[in-house]
């Protein structure tokens, strides 16, 4: 598939009449039950499968069951609804229900194709994904995380088209058509997911004199990548984790390290903002703690300009959890003075996927921009802003090598 070519079915999705996604909207459910006896069976009895039974409930739907892989799980209830094994679920209701699968699957290791396979595997005769669910009932839940309706993404069609225009290579639209396929289609991609999340040897080579930012650092999953593809060679390291228990990990895995490492890895326990404030916070405890207005929790939110303010900085990675543009607008000064390399997650949003590239062209206009999925479905997607004296990208227009 030649670049324009990709350009070309971007268009075509964007040039969709909302009036034509709004009909899809309300007709592709009630299409998928025609085959059925009307109820559904939720595989997944996690948050997404709740959040699926409450839509089912308000849109006048039967839920059979949830059914989920976890045998923890088997014979509780949620939602005031049995949870059962899926294969006593397909034994049950596989010839009879639709079973929608309620699993982000970009989580785990198996994309929604290989989802859907392992219902119809077991004898479920009609499976879909959670979109049309979302879709027709779904409106008090969405937007939620990268889901939302497509008349919404319609409506932002402009700023994706400027998007489709910036972007620096062939794998970046493909990747930008995949993730507008399942966000207006609810066709969910099949490709494998691309190595090297934050470090792909591609687009950039990390040199012996970074000082690198991990915003979101968790418990030093990121550090310890870094560590192997720098052999421990670099200035500086400045990792930023809000949750608690997060970083009591990160210190203790830092603890392991020898002295002349460590010494030159800072822990700063606060949330990277746009100003400084006290913030709400939702801890899982996991690599999902994040900022929100309703959380117990409360964490010091921090702009990087005020907490490195001299720093030199070569490379930023923000993986925040939905914060990621506060994080930016807190860390102007740096980017504007440092150019650096910066990686940005850009699905825990619907709209991260064209507000957070653009955001960054109007911060870094001489950086190249190049979008990457390295999960299944639209999971851990995303964009990379590299400097051209630093991108090692062959690009379909222009090569540059490092200096």
């Amino acid at each position: 598939m030649s670049p324009t070519s990709v350009r070309d079915r971007i268009h075509e999705l964007l040039a969709e009449p909302i009036a034509a996604a709004a009909e899809r909207e309300r007709e592709t459910l009630p299409a998928l039950l025609r085959g059925t006896d009307g109820s559904v069976v939720l595989f997944g009895a996690g948050r997404l499968g709740r959040l699926c039974a409450r839509a089912l409930r308000r849109g006048g739907r039967t839920l059979r069951a949830f059914c989920d892989s976890n045998p923890v799980l088997h014979g509780t209830a949620v939602e005031g609804v049995e949870v059962m094994s899926p294969a006593q679920a397909a034994r049950l209701y596989g010839d009879s229900a639709l079973f929608v699968v309620a699993v982000w699957t970009g989580a785990a290791h198996e994309s929604m194709a290989e989802r859907i396979a392992f219902l119809r595997g077991m004898g479920c005769r009609a499976v879909d994904t959670y979109a049309p669910l979302g879709w027709a009932h779904g409106d008090k839940e969405v937007p939620f995380h990268s889901f939302d309706l497509p008349v919404r993404t319609l409506g932002r069609a402009s700023e994706i088209g400027r998007l489709t225009a910036l972007l620096a290579d062939d794998p970046s639209r493909k990747t930008l058509l995949a993730a507008l396929r399942q966000r207006l289609r609810g066709e969910f991609d099949v490709e494998p997911p691309v190595a090297d999340q934050y470090f792909p040897p591609d687009l950039v080579a990390l040199t012996t004199d970074e000082v690198f930012i991990d915003g979101g650092a968790f418990n030093g999953d990121t550090l310890q990548i870094f560590l192997e593809r720098t052999g421990s060679k670099f200035d500086g390291y400045h990792a930023f984790e809000p949750d608690p228990a997060n970083a009591a990990q990160l210190h203790a895995r830092i603890l392991d390290l020898p002295r002349p490492v460590r010494d030159r890895i800072f822990v700063h326990e606060l949330a990277l903002y746009s100003h400084t404030e006290e913030l709400g916070f939702a801890s899982d405890r996991r690599e999902a703690s994040r900022v929100e207005p309703a959380g117990r929790q409360r964490v010091r939110g921090q702009p990087l300009d005020n907490v490195l303010p001299d720093q030199r900085v070569t490379f930023v990675k923000l993986d925040v959890e939905g914060a990621e543009r506060q994080a930016l607008l807190g860390a102007k000064s740096i980017l504007s003075r440092n150019q650096p390399v910066t990686a940005v997650c850009v699905y825990h949003l619907p709209a991260d996927l064209w507000e957070i590239p653009l955001m960054l062209h109007e911060l870094l206009p001489q950086h190249r921009l190049f979008l990457r999925q390295h999960g299944f479905d639209g999971w851990e997607l995303v964009v990379y802003a590299v400097p051209p004296r630093r991108c090692t990208k062959q690009s379909d227009r222009w090569t540059v090598r490092p200096s």
